[in-house]
């Protein structure tokens, strides 16, 4: 697996934005694609396509990262639809972990627990997450009315670690999604 940053001029940037808006309902999407790109430059946030080494040119998906100095925060992971089933994304996360090797990986996705219209995509990822290394914490956000699980690679989950990173990573004046348990 090759993973390119993308730049906003990168040619593969429509491709990213089409996959972004098929992917992710309007309601995941905490922000949108161009300010993603406008803010590539101001935030500690990396966007990386991915790319099989067979076809090196062929865009496969992408995810964005936020990278501290021991752990990374993987969002809007996102393979083509016409790649998915094939174990693509499986050997993206496999190549993730180890192309982040030595740090902490969380994730957060929609909780499934939730009533909502993509109830059976929440739960694909979610086991997609849980095949692929993550551990459920125990902690959920809401962000934008929407539920999401917290997920770590590690077993051994700290969430005031988490949120000073969190905060560490938001622009000033962001909010940090406050994190609860559920009953």
């Amino acid at each position: 697996m090759i993973f390119k940053e993308l730049t906003p001029n990168h040619p593969d940037i429509p491709a990213v934005k089409k996959l972004f808006e098929e992917s992710f309902p309007e309601n995941e999407r905490t922000m949108s694609m161009d300010v993603i790109l406008a803010n590539l430059k101001l935030m500690p946030i990396k966007l990386l396509g991915i790319y099989p080494e067979e076809t090196p040119d062929t865009f496969a998906g992408f995810f964005l990262t936020a990278e501290g100095e021991t752990s990374v925060y993987l969002t809007y992971l996102a393979i083509c639809p016409e790649q998915r089933s094939s174990g693509i994304g499986g050997k993206a996360m496999s190549a993730i972990r180890e192309y982040y090797k030595g740090k902490t990986l969380l994730f957060s996705y929609e909780s499934p627990f939730e009533e909502s219209d993509n109830a059976e995509q929440r739960e694909r990822r979610r086991k997609f997450h849980l095949r692929n290394g993550f551990y459920e914490t125990g902690w959920f956000a809401k962000l934008n009315g929407t539920e999401f699980i917290i997920a770590c690679s590690k077993e051994d989950f700290d969430k005031d670690e988490f949120l000073s990173f969190m905060a560490g990573m938001m622009p000033e004046g962001a909010p940090i999604p406050e994190l609860y348990r559920r009953d």
